[in-house]
């Protein structure tokens, strides 16, 4: 269900190097993620650390209940992966690319994740691997001022902001729809639909296009919204389909809301 590729418009030429300057203050608010990486950039910081064996010779790494084991990967945090090559602790189910490609007759390019729409089983690992750098992969939750558009009792999950050529896992156990999206470019339109199982929960809903009220969490905005709300990545369709490509979103929905 994972599309293999990267398009040629991906790679860091020139002009996408012009752009930085702009793209950076976008970038700002999305920062406050990046404590959740260890100091080697591998793990999140909630991730349990080495504890002293019984034996007193030695450490090892605590163990999760179950008969998987310890897999480091954090229920919130995810693992984080510092270069393409850094060892997983599990074997991922499949594979999202989070992409920066031109955008025609527009200086913005487009910022997306490559399938935009992914259904996956419940348990299911997910490697989130970036091709571009400066994204994060963010969910839609009260605790981050957003609506709530995963699974009720699904934490805040989140990566922190991540470089070109490092990869992200998360494991989605909880069945439903999760609509994530990138901090630093959701107004451009970096979001993707997640379904887990099935199409159900608070992503399941249309997206709102009311303005929240001063305080209130807030829906998906600008050109993330319309992303969102194409009906390539309704919920069904995307069960049905099992991965859906950017380009099977309409023009129109990419369009530049600014």
């Amino acid at each position: 269900m994972v599309r293999n590729g990267i398009s040629s418009d991906t790679s860091g030429d020139g002009g996408h190097m012009a752009r930085r300057g702009f793209l950076a203050t976008v970038g700002a608010g999305a920062v406050g993620l990046a404590g959740c990486v260890g100091g080697d950039g591998t793990a999140a910081a909630d991730t349990p650390t080495p504890t002293e064996s019984e034996g007193g010779s030695g450490t090892e790494t605590p163990t999760e209940t179950g008969s998987e084991g310890w897999t480091g990967l954090d229920p919130q945090f995810g693992f984080v992966g510092a270069t393409p090559e850094a060892p997983a602790p599990v074997e991922p189910d499949a594979e999202v690319q989070l992409l920066i490609g031109e955008r025609e007759g527009a200086p913005i390019p487009e910022f997306y994740f490559e399938p935009s729409g992914l259904f996956v089983e419940a348990g299911s690992v997910v490697k989130f691997a970036l091709a571009t750098p400066d994204h994060t992969v963010t969910a839609y939750h009260p605790s981050l001022g957003r609506t709530q558009r995963i699974p009720d009792g699904v934490p805040a999950i989140s990566s922190p902001v991540l470089g070109g050529g490092t990869y992200w896992l998360y494991r989605f156990e909880t069945p439903g729809v999760y609509d994530l999206y990138c901090a630093p470019h959701e107004p451009y339109g970096m979001a993707m639909r997640l379904v887990v199982g099935e199409a159900t929960g608070p992503g399941a809903e249309p997206v709102s296009t009311a303005e929240p009220a001063h305080g209130d969490p807030r829906p998906p905005f600008q050109t993330s919204a319309t992303v969102l709300s194409d009906p390539a990545l309704d919920p069904e369709t995307i069960v049905e389909a099992g991965s859906v490509p950017w380009e099977d979103i309409s023009a129109e929905s990419k369009r530049l809301q600014m």
